[in-house]
């Protein structure tokens, strides 16, 4: 796939951040924090040839009939179940992709660690199989779930995310239904921009 492939999110300082080159990034935060809106938006604005897996049910076909007509070219795939998530994963790295989109990488990984031994291996090898992916011209964004209930709110899974993946940023929502990204830096936030959730899509509102 082209190197020269240059991908947008509509925010220059965050497209420097993830899209310099093809590369592996996790975004990560709360329910309702932005997360597959920011995945979507991405759709809508770039035409391109993407991959699009599912962990959370097809709610999110809602939103894609609201923000459209998407500009991406989508291969919208939904998941039930880890080993679902594992295969079909597996199935699609042997075909070329621009994008490839996972929402949330480690939603089956919560559910299942504490029952499944093989759950973290098949966590890793996913994660390794998309990070060969992106280093071979393929850009990765993962969305992650956090664990609810912690004074810190940190992804399921982040020493494997932080070992696999590029980098990770953090949404948050803010005061008047803003929502605020973060580069995570070692234990340093820093802030990278904010938006709003709007019919059509997002509006970046500092960036």
């Amino acid at each position: 796939m082209a190197q020269e492939l240059k991908l947008t999110t509509g925010c220059k300082k965050l497209d420097i951040l993830i899209f310099r080159k093809p590369s592996m990034w996790v975004l990560y935060g709360p329910a309702a924090s932005g997360k597959t809106n920011l995945a979507l938006y991405l759709l809508k604005l770039n035409p391109i040839h993407a991959l699009y897996i599912s962990t959370e049910g097809s709610v999110y076909m809602e939103r894609v009939m609201q923000i459209a007509p998407l500009n991406a070219t989508v291969n919208f795939i939904n998941v039930l179940t880890l080993e679902e998530q594992f295969l079909n994963l597996v199935k699609a790295l042997t075909l070329a992709w621009d994008l490839i989109i996972v929402d949330s990488i480690n939603a089956f990984f919560r559910a299942e660690i504490m029952e499944k031994k093989y759950s973290v291996i098949a966590f890793n090898t996913m994660l390794a199989s998309l990070r060969k992916i992106s280093e071979r011209g393929t850009y990765v964004l993962l969305t992650a779930q956090v664990r609810a209930g912690e004074e810190e709110e940190e992804p399921s899974g982040l020493k494997y995310l932080r070992f696999w993946c590029n980098g990770l940023l953090k949404l948050e929502r803010a005061k008047n239904s803003i929502r605020s990204i973060y580069l995570i830096k070692d234990k340093e936030e820093i802030p990278v921009g904010s938006f709003k959730i709007v019919r059509e899509g997002i509006r970046w509102i500092e960036c």
